[in-house]
């Protein structure tokens, strides 16, 4: 598919100003998931451990081994850091990062940590393989990141042996191999990582467990761990988890989409607000639990296109929570999801059509002139669930609803004029139409309108206004604006331009099931894809 054609399928917090000393950061890969622990290394020689133990907080980017110094400290680290001593390396270049005590400067602070990491040490090979997987300091480089993990992997590091079992999961570094993924992730667990345990439940049910032995005999030759300090208590936030999306999966395979997974799913968006307004903890939520006062909000996700939002209405319409039962209202809403690219709408939609005399009462609903009806039909018919219909029948009941002024039919209509489906190519007759529905307050219009400007479909007045509108759709759930903003940070519209931000966006999206940004993402590692055997993958 062209990058012209994204529109057919569809912050990084800044580091944190309030450090505190003496306390030691946990860690944040943005891209892949959240880490909220501490990993404490031995040592006595080093002006980083004289005085204080680490200990763990929530909430940092990095792993620190301590940050007791006062400011008059501060030379006697620069001396010791030049002077070679490894320790006091990694220290700089986290007081860099950080701006602790030293101007920030993300330059210096991956060069000292670069330092540390060549020299063996195990945090230092962690967070410098984090430096590089973000492109942070440093040229974006995901595979001189894999092997950055796996030497602190290979030291026995809960949270390195975590990122290599998940890097083994998307084909994207290296080969996709499950049972490599769970050995490692199982590590993980044996090292009482909590975020491993979410995810190993989901490898386990994919790999044959018994022929995988783990060596428990790993002893780094780098550093001393003291294991004594390890605090493994906390928990990955569901809202930066990881998901293992299958997009092979044939939406007639039997499955079980439980009300718990879409709940997570709006977790996965990872809106803090939303969360707060729906009453949704990273824990023990179900669907009828949630707080009408945050429907509002959710419909606002829906509309601006998020896949989650809209399958969790139409799990609400269908099961007659907050709204009255109608599967025919639920319907449009995975028909709208699927059309998102949303992973779980498929097997909801195909459920419901399973069920006795669905399309008797879907052609009754028709025959009343009801819209939605009109676009569940048209929709089924689009998506392929079913050939009851001719694709001219088709067209004619997307018409008809969009001329009855139903949003999401104008949006959809507009789109096949835009590309030619069912109808004769008409790009401006399909923006006048998007822009009608935009009028009526359709986000997702608006977002189809800027992606068309900056893929250059149509003409931008300004790079930087369309920027900001698909940002705003972003922070309001919408994947296609999400995928955008992706390739406006990779080819430099209205962004400057950053192959890392953009490996980001494309992850984020691709993680929600979007195939085309898992495609952008994957061309992206080839076009850098090194010969080495180790980073072949099909």
């Amino acid at each position: 598919m062209s990058n012209s054609k994204l529109f057919l399928n569809y912050s990084i917090k800044n580091l944190s100003a309030d450090i505190k000393k003496f306390q030691i950061f946990s860690f944040f890969i943005l891209i892949l998931f959240l880490f909220n622990e501490g990993f404490a290394q031995d040592t006595t020689s080093s002006l980083a451990f004289k005085k204080n133990r680490p200990r763990t907080i929530r909430g940092g980017f990095f792993y620190q081994p301590d940050l007791s110094y006062q400011i008059w400290q501060q030379f006697n680290l620069i001396r010791e850091a030049n002077a070679g001593d490894v320790l006091a390396q990694h220290e700089l270049g986290l007081r860099y990062l950080l701006g602790e005590g030293i101007a920030a400067d993300t330059i210096k602070g991956a060069y000292w940590i670069h330092k540390a990491a060549e020299k063996g040490l195990t945090a230092a090979s962690f967070n410098y393989g984090i430096l590089l997987i973000n492109g942070w300091g440093v040229n974006w480089d995901p595979f001189a990141a894999y092997k950055y993990f796996l030497d602190a992997a290979n030291d026995g590091m809960p949270q390195a042996e975590y990122i290599v079992g998940i890097l083994f999961t998307d084909n994207l570094i290296i080969k996709k191999d499950l049972n490599k993924a769970y050995y490692w992730i199982k590590k993980s667990v044996k090292g009482n990582y909590e975020p491993a345990k979410q995810i190993l439940t989901e490898i386990s049910s994919k790999v044959d467990t018994s022929k995988i032995k783990l060596d428990n005999n790993i002893v780094s030759n780098k550093t001393k761990k003291d294991t004594a300090n390890q605090k493994n208590n906390q928990s990955l936030p569901n809202s930066l988890g990881l998901v293992l999306i299958d997009f092979t999966v044939d939406q007639d395979t039997t499955t079980h989409i439980s009300d718990s997974t879409l709940v997570d799913d709006i977790l996965l968006i990872g809106s803090d607000d939303l969360n707060k307004e729906l009453g949704l903890k990273e824990k023990d939520n179900s669907i009828d639990s949630i707080k009408k006062s945050g429907i509002s909000s959710l419909l606002k996700f829906a509309d601006s296109g998020s896949p989650e939002a809209l399958t969790f209405i139409g799990r609400l319409y269908e099961k007659g929570i907050y709204y009255p039962k109608d599967i025919v209202a639920a319907s449009a809403y995975y028909v709208r999801a699927i059309k998102l690219d949303s992973p779980r709408s498929p097997f909801l939609l195909n459920e419901l059509i399973k069920t006795k005399d669905y399309f008797e009462n879907l052609k009754t609903n028709i025959d009343e002139n009801i819209p939605d009806a009109m676009f569940v039909w048209y929709g089924i018919h689009s998506l392929g669930f079913a050939n009851l219909i001719t694709d001219n029948d088709a067209n004619k009941l997307l018409q008809n609803a969009a001329s009855k002024y139903y949003i999401p039919a104008t949006v959809e209509l507009g789109l096949n004029y835009f590309t030619g489906k069912y109808v004769k190519k008409d790009k401006q007759n399909g923006l006048s139409i998007w822009q009608n529905a935009v009028k009526f307050g359709s986000v997702e219009a608006k977002v189809r309108i800027k992606t068309a400007e900056v893929y250059g479909e149509i003409q931008s007045q300004s790079y930087d206004d369309a920027v900001k509108d698909l940002k705003d759709a972003e922070k309001s759930g919408s994947v296609l604006a999400q995928v955008t903003i992706g390739y406006c940070y990779e080819k430099g519209i209205g962004l400057n331009q950053d192959k890392g931000e953009a490996a980001k966006e494309y992850r984020f999206a691709a993680r929600r099931g979007n195939r085309y940004a898992y495609d952008q993402l994957k061309r992206l590692y080839d076009e850098i894809r090194p010969p080495d055997p180790m980073f072949q993958v099909n």
